[in-house]
């Protein structure tokens, strides 16, 4: 199974975002959600969990019978940037090295030798001229 980077469709590179997505959401809010869950799970009164921005940083705690088991503490553009900028670095490098087709590329002009000339016999035969369309008829309909 070949897994370059050159022969992934659209849905390879959906799907690796989504896995680099999860991975992410893993490594870091994984410690978060496990010490969410036992805060929330003790006596009442004996856990608090708090979530604020300040001047462009997210703060998250979680406090458990006093003592502070979590702080979570990220600028947001630093979080953006860990969101974004691996995917659009790897859409980056699909756009470079995916492989083209040839008849694409013939398509869109690519190959000079696929093109006729203006100049070219067989250009002039291929035009279509005034005299040879077929006569158009106005239909009128009547206003109501």
């Amino acid at each position: 199974m070949d897994l370059s980077v050159r022969r992934w469709r659209p849905g390879h590179l959906l799907a690796s975002w989504a896995a680099y997505w999860a991975g992410l959401a893993g490594v870091t809010l994984g410690p978060a959600a496990r010490a969410v869950w036992r805060a929330t799970h003790l006596p009442e009164g004996h856990g608090s969990i708090s979530a604020g921005v300040d001047n462009g940083v997210l703060n998250f705690t979680v406090v458990e019978t006093g003592v502070k088991t979590f702080i979570g503490i990220v600028p947001l553009g630093t979080m953006m940037m860990w969101i974004i900028g691996p995917p659009l670095a790897l859409w980056l490098v699909w756009l470079v090295l995916r492989s083209r087709d040839r008849t694409a590329r013939a398509v869109l002009g690519g190959d000079e030798a696929d093109r006729l000339g203006a100049g070219d016999p067989a250009a002039e035969r291929w035009r279509s001229r005034r005299e040879d369309e077929a006569p158009v008829e106005r239909v009128r309909t009547p206003n109501p």
